[in-house]
């Protein structure tokens, strides 16, 4: 017997998982499936800022791209009485075997083409002097 929800496997005898609250399957539960992610790989840093923008975009990329991540030192944005100077710097971090993938993920943040933007600045200009 297991519970769908949580796989928690029970023993003969109950009917409904103790923390879901939902009816139990005969057997046990389905294998893990094959790109699911494994906690004994290493984890790297693929990204330390300061600036919760830059945070935010970083997570929204890894995220958008299915790339599970870890972002240490996240607490202490949290605390508000932290010294400025410490700047409250994190860490991302995705495992070993999805570093390539996220660096590429976290290219277009970590490295924005600057063409792109003097054109987005030249369109705007020309906006304004039109109007």
């Amino acid at each position: 017997m297991y519970c769908p929800q949580c796989q928690t496997e029970f023993r003969d005898g109950f009917a409904e998982c103790s923390d879901c609250h939902v009816p139990l399957l005969a057997g046990t539960p389905p294998p893990d499936p094959a790109g699911s992610f494994d906690p004994t790989l290493g984890l790297v840093v693929v990204l330390e800022t300061n600036d919760q923008i830059q945070l935010a975009f970083a997570k929204g990329l890894l995220e958008d791209a299915g790339i599970p991540f870890f972002v240490l030192g996240q607490i202490a944005t949290l605390v508000q009485d932290v010294d400025a100077f410490l700047h409250k710097w994190v860490r991302v971090q995705v495992p070993r075997d999805r570093e390539a993938e996220a660096r590429e993920a976290l290219e277009p943040l970590l490295h924005p083409d600057p063409g792109a933007q003097n054109a987005a600045d030249n369109a705007a200009d020309t906006a304004n002097e039109s109007a």
